[in-house]
């Protein structure tokens, strides 16, 4: 007789590992892997340095890194040829962007966030502005005293007064006004733009901070003069550029922003007649942490009349990066249905079913398993097109940070160099950069690290 007609439900059922067990797995499996523990990284990883270094400077993207490891990481992997350009598929402010023009290599930034977008395209425009004008434009825009109508946008936190007291959020609205009917050039009005978007935290109560906005009461001053400083510094940095080099617009290497999903590169490059590959792909994607970027930078997103409408908001959030639950996404199979990737399809599985996750009943116990599943379907797709486009002894470096959810530490760093390695990429080495505090348990630290393949030649 067959024995099976007698397996129980216990013979039957998986028993996921808890999170101690599953901590065991990971170290096991990391033996094998060429981890580096390279603290030189760990500073650059952080938006510091932009903060007084000229046009990165203009806005505090905090979620960026220094423009110093883009310059460091050129000085240590070589392109493979002179004509060699920089993809950046998740370019967020521009830092790796600017960074290449700086060296004259030409680069590629491509983002979801529409006023990300617009940053980025700004940050390496800069030569088109002439400082003189912006100047005056700015005085013209501050002087405006027409009672212009200031319907503010649908989203609710721009009215509530607490957020922005003193009126500050029709004079911010008033504002944009005025640089929207001004006879100037569009460049010109841009630049306004952001100057007076990068005022928002001064004129107002709310904080970025992790993944939420925070209401954080503090001395704050208005509008007027916030987009004053802000564009002063703006001015003061096109001024030092020209004088630094007459002739620098002259040698600037082609730089391109492209509104897209880095989970669509090839096709999007290919629409935008961008043909050529890379001989490096450096990015930082979102973290598996649940920070949803369309809330953290909703004001710029409104303010500035890129989303105009809930359901606008809620199509970004659809097209963004699995690594939030902010909204509900369809679910694929991408690593399920892909028999090489069986092994990781299976790791991933029981770090979604972990026991550990979460209390029961709880959204975290709900929620993070849909996260899980989906980022690494997601740093599947991305990774798959980023080898499409990738020069023969090129290098892909990957910016990213491990996180927990509950009790649950997810090594995304390991994962990532796993699918890269099953997809044919040539890993070099997983370079721990920095230890970091989990937000919610301060005894665990987490791992951020820069894993580096190439594509053979």
């Amino acid at each position: 007789m067959d024995n099976t007609e007698f397996e129980t439900v216990a013979d039957v059922v998986p028993l996921y590992p808890n999170s101690s067990q599953l901590d065991d797995i990971f170290a096991e499996l990391e033996l094998s892997l060429p981890f580096v523990e390279d603290n030189s990284w760990g500073n650059l990883l952080r938006f510091t340095d932009n903060l007084t270094d000229p046009i990165h400077r203009w806005f505090l993207f905090k979620e960026g890194y220094s423009y110093k490891l883009v310059d460091k990481i050129l000085d240590r992997f070589k392109l493979p040829r002179n004509s060699s350009a920089i993809l950046d598929p998740f370019s967020g402010s521009g830092t790796t962007l600017l960074a290449a023009q700086k060296r004259g290599i030409p680069s590629v930034g491509l983002e979801i966030n529409p006023f990300a977008v617009f940053l980025g395209r700004i940050k390496t425009q800069w030569h088109r502005i002439d400082p003189e004008i912006l100047e005056k434009e700015l005085l013209l825009v501050l002087q405006d005293n027409k009672n212009t109508p200031a319907k503010l946008p649908d989203l609710s936190t721009l009215h509530k007064k607490k957020y922005f007291p003193n009126g500050h959020a029709y004079e911010l609205l008033r504002l944009r006004n005025a640089i929207l009917h001004r006879e100037c050039s569009q460049e010109i009005k841009d630049i306004l733009l952001l100057a007076l978007l990068a005022s928002i935290e001064d004129v107002c109560c709310l904080h970025k901070d992790g993944r939420l906005l925070r209401f954080f009461p503090r001395d704050i001053i208005p509008p007027k003069e916030a987009m004053f400083n802000r564009t002063k510094i703006i001015i003061e940095d096109l001024v030092d550029w020209v004088k630094a080099d007459s002739n620098q617009e002259n040698f600037l290497p082609q730089t391109h922003v492209i509104e897209g999903d880095s989970r669509h590169l090839d096709s999007i490059l290919d629409k935008h007649k961008i043909s050529h590959q890379f001989g490096l792909i450096l990015y930082s994607p979102p973290y598996p942490n649940n920070f949803d970027y369309s809330e953290i930078y909703k004001c710029e997103l409104w303010f500035g009349g890129f989303i105009n409408s809930y359901q606008e908001w809620r199509n970004l959030r659809l097209r963004t990066f699995r690594s939030h639950p902010s909204c509900s996404f369809p679910e694929t199979h991408y690593l399920k249905d892909n028999v090489d990737l069986r092994e990781i399809y299976q790791l991933v599985e029981k770090l979604a079913k972990c026991p550990d996750i979460g209390e029961p009943e709880s959204k975290a116990r709900s929620r993070a398993p849909k996260v899980i599943r989906g980022y690494f379907d997601d740093v599947y797709l991305m990774l798959q097109q980023q080898k499409l486009r990738l020069e023969h002894g090129g290098y892909i470096v990957c910016v990213v940070g491990n996180s927990r959810h509950g009790n649950l530490h997810i090594r995304a760093d390991t994962i990532i160099a796993k699918i890269g390695q099953e997809i044919g990429l040539n890993l070099v080495e997983i370079s721990v950069a920095r230890h970091r505090h989990s937000r919610s348990q301060q005894v665990q630290k987490l791992r951020e690290s820069l894993v580096i393949f190439q594509k053979n030649s």
